[in-house]
């Protein structure tokens, strides 16, 4: 069995994780073989996380032709997946049909997704933030016909899709946590620091949308006022760079009020995760980085911008430590003393975490179970390298 993975790629780390964590489920769960486009990542990226390469793309022209045409011994030789062989497909990035993507070619993504839905491949949209659709109605209105089941992540991504669609089409929506919870990270990059130590992760994005100048001097302050409260309870700063070069810039800006912070660039995904695991207390604006910290244990203070964190929030049990980016004060050191002292956070935290493991286990097995794939578990040899 083939599943065609839509919408990750090798470059944002929250879209890497999410290929993982699909490729993970797919075999795991299914007893299937996860696939992924040509046009994204080399070979060897691919073949790293267990991924298969589907070359017949209808935007090479030859959407399911090459399929039929290359056949017996032939196929064997040839390193590549063809559309005629794929079984399902699964959507790991629902998010982009939202508004803040409406310059996006939604309507061609829609449209390939119907095309499947034709050919009778069923699609399942995995557990992402939804809408607000006022600029996308069309295309994700499309998408979601087309799909069997559409997972929303939160309630008011439930309650987006739900408002999209007509009385007929709300069955196939659900909800299920974030789905990269059990990815393991990888070890080979954690600093070591006897003391501990305290991870800052900023979001350039929300510098980006902050209102007034004061607004982002404010969010640098908070980073700044963080990394020395964490210098206070005796614990080394680690400046962790999530996405890119304007997330550096933000670090070597805070490394210049607090020089003896240490940074670290270049990390995948699961190295993140790693380094993000090992730490005592995080900071953080990146949405799948406070994933990764939560679901093993570490306390986390959400610097939230959308109704995601919030809800991140709820789901590991963990309000009091959604905080505005752009007004430190007392409550940084509050916050910071509060994720440090206290195992009360970490053990509540650690709670939900099992409990969201749960709810992911449900959701592949409801997926297995509409799909009516025996459940092989580990029937592609290897695995996931660290």
């Amino acid at each position: 069995m083939k599943v065609l993975v839509t919408g990750g790629n090798f470059l944002n780390q929250g879209a890497y994780l999410m290929l993982v964590a699909a490729g993970v489920g797919i075999r795991k769960h299914l007893g299937a073989q996860p696939v992924i486009p040509v046009r994204f990542g080399t070979q060897r990226q691919k073949a790293w996380i267990g991924y298969d390469t589907l070359l017949a793309e209808e935007r090479v022209g030859f959407f399911p032709r090459l399929g039929r045409a290359v056949g017996g011994s032939w196929r064997d030789r040839l390193p590549f997946v063809t559309a005629s062989e794929i079984d399902a497909v699964f959507d790991i990035t629902g998010f982009a049909f939202g508004d803040q993507w409406a310059d996006a070619p939604l309507m061609r993504r829609a449209r390939n997704y119907e095309m499947w839905a034709r050919r009778g491949i069923p699609i399942y949209m995995l557990p992402q933030a939804f809408g607000p659709f006022e600029l996308t109605a069309e295309p994700a209105k499309l998408a979601v016909r087309s799909s069997r089941i559409v997972y929303a992540r939160d309630m008011d991504s439930y309650g987006h899709l739900r408002n999209l669609v007509g009385e007929s089409e709300r069955a196939k929506i659900s909800t299920s946590p974030d789905f990269t919870i059990g990815v393991e990270g990888a070890l080979n990059a954690v600093p070591r620091h006897d003391a501990g130590f305290g991870v800052i992760v900023p979001n350039w994005n929300i510098m980006k949308r902050a209102a007034t100048a004061d607004h982002s001097s404010g969010y640098l302050e908070w980073l700044v006022q963080a990394s020395r409260a964490m210098q206070q309870h005796g614990i080394r700063v680690v400046g962790l760079c999530h996405e890119g070069r304007h997330d550096r810039e933000i670090l070597d800006r805070v490394r210049t009020h607090v020089p003896d912070m240490e940074v670290i660039d270049g990390l995948n995904g699961q190295e993140l995760k790693g380094v993000l695991g090992a730490a005592s207390v995080v900071v953080s604006g990146r949405y799948h980085a406070l994933v990764s910290a939560l679901s093993q244990g570490v306390p986390s203070i959400l610097h939230g911008w959308s109704h995601k964190y919030r809800w991140l929030a709820e789901d590991f049990d963990c309000t009091e430590f959604l905080a505005d980016p752009y007004s430190p004060g007392e409550i940084v050191g509050e916050l910071i003393a509060r994720a440090v002292d206290s195992e009360s956070p970490r053990g509540r935290i650690v709670i939900a975490t099992d409990a969201l493991k749960a709810r992911n286990l449900a959701m592949w097995s409801e997926i297995a179970s509409d799909l009516g794939w025996s459940r092989q578990a580990n029937m592609v040899a290897g695995g996931i390298r660290g």
